[in-house]
């Protein structure tokens, strides 16, 4: 069995493929399928079963296009992956790509150029998976990164130029991973959701999340794991500045081993995951005051936005746990597009218009209250911990302000008056402000009643 039919037996149902091309041969495979019944669309580079030919371009991006147009008349997933063409151990130099066609391939509208655009086009209502199995660059990198998730293997690696390029522009030395492999993305520029040893995991994984976003059990086929009992309240330090990991709490009202964390190293001050709760699918966004205390930096919104608009194309509600001091500030945050981003959040939140929760764990305060989609952004409920600190500063804040500046009486007991209200949810749930305070032992039971019980009633 060869590589390309080990992968498609991985990642499709049994017996279900049908290659659309299986008598006139190119460098990719195309055709459709059905994972986990869900009929799927593939575009896959066969990899270690081919070798470059320079006649073989043209068609094959003629093939790839009629795949694509396809899924999206058929409003059906498609999942892309990319390998390189040739044994492992052949050079990945850029002259190996060279073609008398390659001006064809760039300018024609039906080149390599109406891949990306088709591409761009089907992500705007239908699923786009990418999988990265070995090196890839410039062209053909490209359309994978338009897609909503995008995953890799250790062995894979991605680069706008190959070594040889940079050194040739550029007069730098480098190799294929310090440009773009597993680290690199993962951690450094966020540009892959999730990084796996080997093709099978990243395949369970791809058949994993199709159970997420496409669940069609009826209810009473739905089975789920409790979460392990845990003290919740010893979880979460009383002192607010003191950090812990939010993934204790997470962990602790939602089914278990339902957790998918998305970028879990990259922007590491959020927390983002498909989660199912009492076996319905949600996705959560939590501030993890582990790292750099939750504050929200320019690379912490790419990571939201990536998930709010995953939520919003599948119509999956958001669980949202804020344990947050604000937007970054200062000198850096500004020259690095604090407000640049904080926008690109708030427009992402008013497209998804699906249900939306926020739970304040510590504290919320000014734009991270809008930032976690509270406020006008329309959350169906607001809730809250009995110690939770919520308002425009914190306490502590407002101390400081108050014992720098010169005051009238009058402005000093507005401060005492908002610092009572700050650090008192309830007094903001009897204003109508909030929607109610939980205990922290509620929390599953409470987040499914507003998010899926109060919704069908």
């Amino acid at each position: 069995m060869d590589i390309s039919t080990k992968r498609i037996h991985l990642l499709f149902d049994d017996e279900s493929f049908i290659d659309h091309y299986s008598t006139n041969k190119s460098h990719f495979i195309c055709g459709e399928g059905t994972i986990n019944s869900v009929k799927t669309f593939l575009v896959m580079n066969r990899g270690q079963d081919a070798e470059f030919h320079e006649c073989g371009q043209w068609q094959t991006a003629g093939q790839i296009i009629n795949t694509i147009t396809h899924a999206y008349d058929n409003s059906a997933p498609l999942v892309y992956i990319q390998d390189r063409l040739g044994k492992a151990d052949s050079r990945f130099e850029s002259g190996q790509v060279l073609s008398s066609d390659m001006s064809k391939l760039l300018l024609s509208p039906k080149g390599m150029g109406r891949v990306s655009a088709l591409l761009a086009e089907l992500t705007q209502k239908n699923l786009l998976i990418s999988a990265i199995l070995g090196p890839t660059s410039g062209p053909l990198a490209l359309p994978l990164m338009l897609a909503d998730l995008v995953l890799m293997t250790k062995k894979g690696a991605l680069c706008m130029g190959r070594p040889d390029m940079v050194k040739a522009m550029l007069g730098q030395t480098s190799d294929l991973y310090s440009l773009g492999g597993a680290d690199v993305h993962s951690k450094a520029s966020g540009a892959v959701q999730l990084i796996f040893e080997d093709e099978a995991e990243l395949f369970r994984c791809v058949r994993r999340v199709f159970e997420n976003l496409f669940q069609i059990k009826l209810p009473c086929q739905i089975k789920y794991d409790e979460p392990d009992r845990v003290d919740i309240k010893g979880l979460i330090p009383a002192i607010h500045s003191m950090p812990y990991d939010i993934h204790n709490l997470v962990s602790s009202f939602i089914d278990k081993g339902s957790l998918i964390e998305l970028s879990p190293d990259f922007a590491m001050e959020v927390l983002t995951a498909f989660v199912n709760i009492k076996g319905k699918a949600a996705i959560v966004v939590a501030n993890n005051p582990k790292y750099g205390g939750g504050v929200i930096h320019p690379r912490t919104v790419v990571k939201m936005v990536k998930v709010i608009n995953i939520s919003a194309k599948f119509n999956l509600p958001i669980v949202f746990i804020a344990d947050i001091p604000g937007f970054m500030i200062g000198k850096e945050a500004e020259q690095n597009g604090i407000f640049s981003a904080a926008a690109e959040l708030f427009q992402a939140h008013v497209r998804c218009k699906v249900s939306k929760l926020l739970l304040v764990v510590r504290k919320a305060y000014t734009g991270g209250v809008y930032a976690m989609g509270g406020g006008g952004f329309e959350p169906i409920a607001t809730l809250a911990y009995p110690q939770a600190h919520i308002g425009v500063f914190g306490v502590e804040t407002m101390k400081k302000i108050l014992s720098h500046s010169t005051f009238y009486q009058q402005q000093k007991d507005i401060a005492t008056e908002l610092s009572h209200e700050i650090s008192s949810p309830q007094l903001l749930e009897e204003k109508g402000l909030i929607t109610e305070v939980i205990d922290p032992t509620e929390t599953r039971e409470k987040i499914h009643e507003y998010l899926f019980r109060k919704k069908a009633d």
